[in-house]
Formats: structure tokens, C-alpha cells, sequence
């Protein structure tokens, strides 16, 4: 169950890793910022408290994997699960399973999880997200921190037309139509 997962992390941290340096101390709190390579898109904000929010996407990929990182987060054992709850405003919260990865880029260790938008759950949790202005992220019942979505729109609009464009590369102009399974309302990867 986790295999797929493992496989994206090793491929597309790397390049989180590369995009994102220093993503903490360079954006303001509450802006949002688009990068994209040649196989990926991605969008960071950051807190203000230190904490980064990355989301990825790749044609290739099934799922956006979301990454968030801190330097205080320095006591994750790399590679192992860390259940999470992640609330958008008042609206519920989102238990996920996500993994640790400590060593990412200078904005510090972090955990990753997989958002499938094309599962009813993971469909559910983008419409809280594209709704919410704000995300909170907690683990073991205790706000690890919040960031703010409000600007979150343009820059993900564009990560959309990112995507599109590089579907249109790998495919020549046609799109594979993925159809997945629908759950519940925790994400498990």
C-alpha cells in the first residue's frame, strides 16, 4: 500500500528540494509562489512561524503531494509514518497518515502525504481547501501550525495551466482520463 508512495517521494522530493530552498525566509507570510521543472509543478507559502507548505504534481502522478516542512520538526525519524490532522477552517478535520523525510532542503525536515483528487476523499479535501481561508496543521491533537490560503487561488490556477502544459508535452495533446475509488473522509496512502 505504501510502495506507490515511497516510489513518488524518491522522485519527487529531489526536486521539492531543489525549487523550494530557503522558502521560509524568501516568502513573505501568506503569499503563495509557483515553480515548475520539467516533469513537475509546484506551489509553496510559508507561516511565518517557519512552517512550509509545498504541494506537487506531476503528469505521471495520480495524486498531489502535499509537504510540510519546519525546522523544529528536527525528532522525525526519516521515513517513518506520522499520523496527522489537517483542519481548513472549522470545517472538520482530516486525519492522515504521512511519512517523515528529514532531510529536504534548508527549510527543514518535514512530512508528506499524497492527496488523490480523483478519489471522492481526496476530491473532498481539495473543495475544503480551495474554500478554507486558512489550513491547519496538527498531529496527536496539538497545532503544529496554521497557514493562510486566501492567496492561494492564482497560484494554483496556474500550477493548473502548468500541468496542463506539461500533459500536453508527454502526451502530444491527448490526456489519459484516470478514474479511481471513492472513500471516506481520512486519507490513508
Amino acid at each position: 500500500m505504501l510502495k506507490p508512495l515511497f516510489a513518488f517521494l524518491l522522485l519527487a522530493t529531489p526536486s521539492v528540494a531543489a525549487v523550494s530552498q530557503s522558502t521560509a525566509q524568501t516568502l513573505p507570510a501568506g503569499q503563495w509562489r509557483l515553480a515548475s521543472g520539467s516533469d513537475d509543478c509546484m506551489v509553496h507559502a510559508a507561516s511565518g512561524r517557519g512552517t512550509v507548505l509545498s504541494i506537487a504534481a506531476s503528469p505521471d502522478e495520480q495524486a498531489l503531494l502535499f509537504v510540510v516542512q519546519n525546522r523544529q520538526f528536527g525528532g522525525l525519524d526519516d521515513g517513518g509514518q506520522y499520523p496527522v490532522e489537517v483542519e481548513f477552517d472549522n470545517m472538520g478535520e482530516w486525519k492522515i497518515d504521512a511519512v517523515a523525510q528529514r532531510d529536504l532542503d534548508q527549510d527543514g525536515p518535514g512530512v508528506i502525504f499524497a492527496v488523490r483528487p480523483g478519489r471522492e476523499d481526496g476530491a473532498n479535501f481539495i473543495k475544503e481547501f480551495a474554500a478554507a481561508s486558512g489550513m491547519h496543521i496538527g498531529r496527536a491533537g496539538v497545532k503544529m501550525d496554521s497557514l493562510p490560503l486566501q492567496g492561494s487561488r492564482p497560484v494554483m490556477a496556474q500550477m493548473a495551466q502548468c500541468l496542463g502544459k506539461l500533459w500536453s508535452k508527454a502526451s502530444g495533446s491527448t490526456r489519459e482520463e484516470r478514474v479511481f475509488e471513492g472513500g471516506g473522509k481520512a486519507i490513508k496512502i
